[in-house]
């Protein structure tokens, strides 16, 4: 198995970011908020360049590590669109599984950001909309 993966899965951390191969970032939050904690915390440039390791990257967070360009992401699960965005983007991909869409806990209700993003391929303007949704919550 990855290593980036294994040492998520063996932390219980749900976004662990390496930089230069050390940890500059580790959060056991939930969804979208490692990623805007990353940003707000560290700033965009300095995580240009760094290897990410996400539990699950949908096309919402795909659209949030393009915007702070890492080099390598590596991914539990992966959606369809969320490796293609970041693939496009320049990123190396490795992930555990590909499925084709996130979906809330219930197995049936799409993850709310996917559907916000939708039409959204502009990583900036994806971030400016997640974190304006994100204070409305």
């Amino acid at each position: 198995m990855d290593v980036y993966i294994s040492e998520l899965e063996a932390s219980g951390m749900s976004l662990i970011i390496h930089k230069e191969g050390r940890v500059v970032f580790r959060s056991s939050s939930k969804g979208l908020l490692p990623h805007l904690e990353a940003i707000r915390g560290l700033g965009r440039e300095a995580l240009r360049g760094t290897v990410v390791a996400d539990k699950i990257v949908g096309r919402a967070a795909a659209l949030l590590m393009l915007y702070s360009l890492p080099s390598e992401v590596h991914a539990g699960v992966i959606t369809v669109g969320g490796r293609r965005l970041l693939e496009e983007g320049g990123v190396r991909v490795f992930y555990a599984e590909e499925v084709e869409a996130v979906k809330v806990k219930d197995g049936r209700i799409y993850c709310p950001f996917e559907g916000m993003v939708q039409g959204i391929s502009d990583p900036e303007e994806a971030y400016k909309a997640i974190e304006a949704r994100m204070g409305r919550l």
